[in-house]
């Protein structure tokens, strides 16, 4: 079976397999009962990842034109392409399913296709050490603590934060916001906060309240890829600036902005996902006064701002921004618990309204009653307390990764020194690729993150980003030696020596 793909093409790839492969079984190409190729010989065929070929193979299923069999592969179904060919004249025959494939938007279907998603939830990878995902460690949660502001705002205020809320969120949250904006020179009065459920919501809500099919964004390559997702589910079309040096950086965006009219520019200035650098002051400038001599928005993506272990905190770009260019995002799930999905925009007078109107389109309002704990938690002092415990932990364990990755780290690899967030991004020497050596180290009991997963556009094949967030001293310290072994015996035999090919499962949060 020959297939092609067009890369460039706004199908999904997953897609242009499954159409050419109905085509081969309409036109008697495929006959009942061929054996279609295995997800991992196609995918190694067409250069694409298992899980690309594994959707397509779940839709033919689903349409009924082929069926799988447990431990003997996919074959075309018995009668799939006399079947077919009588239906296309006329009307389906009675009681067919309904074909979903056609109806599918094709913009949220190329987002999808992206990076897959898979092992999201932490307790997927017991057993294993992860320097996988930035999910902060539950070990860390104040879960007394949060009971107590719980237990409180139920016993007096049960009745009412039982019921909805304001789209924009619960006035003393926002005020309590606005505060500790404010302390850090964002002035950014509580009737501009809207809160979010967590920062992906509010990247959400600023990519639909400006973005249409075709509009350009400019972001940092690499970058957060589930904002790489919420954009292309707009129809939009990604520019990547290059991390390399942030003169270069500058010197190309400046150059991008003169030949292309973007739409949205999206930044993470500090502790950067998954670089883990931070925008210099100058910097900060720089892009301030191109934003405005062009006349485009910012979105600022601030979600760990507050993990900083050393080193002076630098003014947001909010905080230096006097003629509202930028949209300042937050969240609360970094610092503090995920699993209240809590963050917030803040947003100036001119596209504040559509914000809040798109919110509650979206959900009516985040949870009232979590909204009120936090709060009560925050007020009462909990949240500072809870920073002090977390960011020294944090730090302890980045100390213990960098030391680590300087004894068993090969001599030509590189790494960042992070001034806080939760991860180092390590460089790889030459010649190695990060796709094998992720795949070997998890045969190991290591889970890393892949830099290509990351990357907009190909080519990319020798970063890892090295969470320190779930993993302890003494398992971050065995966790990188093995790391170190993987990748010596790869410069050794020219690759990493694999046992199959592992599927890509790894969370990018």
């Amino acid at each position: 079976m020959t297939l092609s793909l067009d890369r460039a093409s706004a199908v999904p790839l997953y897609r242009q397999i499954v159409d050419q492969i109905r085509s081969a079984i309409t036109a008697g190409d495929l006959a009942p009962h061929d054996r279609l190729p295995t997800t991992r010989a196609l995918a190694e065929q067409l250069g694409v990842n298992r899980l690309t070929i594994n959707r397509a193979y779940e839709d033919l299923i689903g349409s009924g034109l082929v069926s799988g069999q447990v431990g003997r592969g996919t074959f075309v179904a018995a009668g799939a392409a006399g079947a077919r060919q009588a239906e296309l004249p006329g009307e389906p025959h009675q009681g067919a399913m309904l074909g979903w494939d056609h109806l599918i938007a094709r913009a949220p279907a190329r987002a999808l296709e992206t990076v897959p998603y898979g092992r999201s939830d932490p307790g997927a990878s017991q057993g294993m050490i992860s320097f996988a995902s930035l999910f902060p460690d539950p070990a860390l949660f104040p879960v007394a603590t949060f009971r107590r502001a719980m237990d409180h705002v139920l016993r007096h205020e049960g009745g009412r934060l039982l019921g909805y809320g304001p789209p924009s969120g619960h006035a003393p949250l926002r005020g309590w916001i606005s505060e500790s904006l404010k302390a850090r020179g964002i002035e950014a009065p509580l009737q501009r906060i809207v809160i979010t459920n967590g920062s992906q919501q509010g990247i959400d809500l600023v990519a639909r309240a400006l973005l249409e099919p075709g509009d350009q964004v400019l972001v940092e390559n690499p970058t957060y890829t589930g904002a790489v997702q919420v954009f292309q589910a707009y129809g939009a079309e990604l520019t990547g600036i290059p991390m390399e040096s942030e003169a270069a950086s500058l010197a190309m965006l400046e150059e991008t902005l003169a030949r292309r009219r973007p739409k949205l520019i999206y930044v993470m200035p500090n502790f950067q996902n998954p670089t883990s650098l931070t925008m210099s002051l100058g910097a900060r400038k720089v892009l301030l006064r191109l934003a405005r001599r062009h006349q485009i928005p910012i979105l600022e993506d601030d979600f760990g701002g507050d993990l900083r272990f050393e080193g002076p905190e630098l003014p947001a770009l909010s905080a230096i921004d006097h003629t509202g260019h930028v949209i300042y995002l937050s969240t609360f799930a970094k610092k503090l618990l995920p699993g209240l999905r809590i963050g917030w925009l803040a947003a100036p007078p001119g596209i504040l309204d559509r914000l809040v109107g798109l919110k509650r389109i979206a959900d009516f309002g985040a949870s009232l009653v979590l909204q009120a704990a936090l709060h009560e938690f925050c007020q009462r002092g909990d949240m500072d307390r809870h920073l002090e415990h977390v960011v020294a932990a944090y730090r302890e364990r980045r100390d213990a990764m960098l030391l680590a990755l300087s004894r068993f780290m090969p001599p030509d690899a590189t790494w960042s020194r992070p001034e806080g967030g939760l991860a180092v991004w390590v460089r790889l020497p030459e010649g190695h690729d990060e796709q094998e050596l992720a795949r070997s180290a998890e045969q190991r009991g290591v889970l890393v993150g892949r830099g290509d997963l990351f990357h907009i556009g190909t080519g990319h094949h020798r970063h890892l980003r090295l969470s320190y967030s779930q993993a302890s001293t003494k398992e971050i310290h065995r966790g990188i030696r093995i790391l170190g072994e993987v990748i010596r015996k790869s410069t050794r035999s020219g690759r990493p020596a694999t046992q199959g090919q592992a599927e890509d499962r790894l969370p990018l949060i």
